[in-house]
């Protein structure tokens, strides 16, 4: 009975002192890196939502080799209407420049940082806006919302 005991209990410290330490990612979905997205407010109305603006009157200045996808989603769900989003696979951590325009009306001077998250167990070092400046005007961006909102006053 003390041998079985004593097997018993080499066992459960064999396995109770397992060091793999990896963590389970099978069920983690990684994003491909960050997105800009922004939601601009003119006398406290959501311009892109409201249909002020459209794909077809928003101008972006940017360097002519950047592979830049410019998107206008003008009814999202959830903590704003409307965005603008711009995305390109290729950033890389830096500083990244944009003239956005509206028409004749605005002009935005957006200045965008890219920099790493760290070393994500499952995801490994992805991208992430770390600072956005939209020239005079000023910027907010609610905690975890995935937006910055530019307010044009």
């Amino acid at each position: 009975m003390v041998k079985y005991l004593s097997l018993f209990l080499i066992l459960i410290l064999f396995f109770s002192c397992n060091t793999d330490k990896t963590p389970d990612c099978s069920l983690v979905l990684c994003a491909a890196g960050d997105a800009i997205r922004l939601e601009l407010i003119n006398n406290g109305e959501n311009i892109i939502s409201n249909g002020t603006y459209t794909e077809s009157n928003i101008s972006i200045s940017r360097d002519e080799s950047e592979n830049l996808r410019i998107r206008v989603l003008s009814d999202v769900q959830g903590a704003t209407s409307g965005l603008l989003e711009l995305n390109n696979f290729d950033w890389q951590p830096g500083e990244y420049a944009y003239t956005v325009e509206l028409e004749n009306d605005w002009v935005i001077n957006l200045s965008v940082t890219f920099g790493l998250t760290g070393n994500d167990p499952c995801c490994g070092d992805r991208l992430e806006i770390t600072t956005l400046s939209a020239g005079n005007f000023t910027v907010e961006q609610l905690p975890n919302s995935g937006f910055y909102t530019i307010i044009l006053e």
